[in-house]
């Protein structure tokens, strides 16, 4: 991969700043690396240079380094913006992945995952090995919300008395329909959710906040 031309860097201790500035010089000589402590200084750099990779904190003097990520991304969308925070949070992390980030990196690493995605051509959203559980909780969630909202009406109804225990007859004499009709639709919601059994459906449920 050919060197990045432009790094800007925001975090509020000099001290990791030039901590990772050094890690990217390592993997990156010839890049051009800007730093600012602050927002409103990251607002001055952006002004002057149209850097090709922002790696930001996210609690930052004076703001949030995602609000501040989203709104740079919106502005200059070929810009590839990273998180490197101590944050090990999963709420963070889906902030992050809609405001447009690509990847959330944890302070506490050693650097090799934050270096392997800055030399990735790879446009998929990446993490730091101790997130990959928490990615895979957001994105098996999302994934089943999204699914269960092209269930059907009477699908959903199905869905729902099924994952409260009831069995085909009684699905089918609450709703009016044949104990067939009832397996039928049953049959459809596990393939539209992509699920397999009673357990993933009752957990399917609870996701999609149908079960407390």
């Amino acid at each position: 991969m050919a060197d990045l031309d432009s790094i800007l860097l925001v975090d509020d201790h000099p001290l990791f700043r030039n901590g990772l500035k050094s890690l990217i010089k390592g993997a990156f000589p010839d890049s051009a690396i800007r730093e600012a402590g602050s927002l409103a200084e990251a607002e001055k750099e952006l002004a002057e240079i149209d850097p090709f990779i922002v790696i930001l904190d996210i609690t930052l003097p004076d703001g949030n380094g995602i609000s501040f990520a989203g709104n740079h991304i919106r502005k200059s969308p070929e810009c590839r913006v990273f998180i490197l925070t101590m944050h090990q949070r999963s709420g963070l992390l889906i902030q992050a992945r809609e405001a447009g980030c690509q990847g959330y990196f944890l302070k506490e690493g050693d650097g090799s995952a934050i270096i392997a995605a800055l030399k990735s051509e790879d446009k998929a959203f990446s993490v730091s090995p101790q997130m990959k559980d928490h990615l895979k909780a957001v994105e098996e969630y999302n994934g089943i919300v999204q699914r269960y909202a092209f269930l059907t009406r009477r699908e959903k109804e199905v869905f729902r008395l099924f994952a409260e225990g009831l069995g085909y007859k009684e699905v089918a004499w609450k709703l009016g329909i044949s104990p067939r009709t009832a397996s039928v639709h049953r049959y459809n919601i596990f393939g539209k959710l992509n699920i397999s059994s009673d357990v993933e459906l009752v957990k399917a449920a609870r996701e999609v906040g149908l079960l407390i």
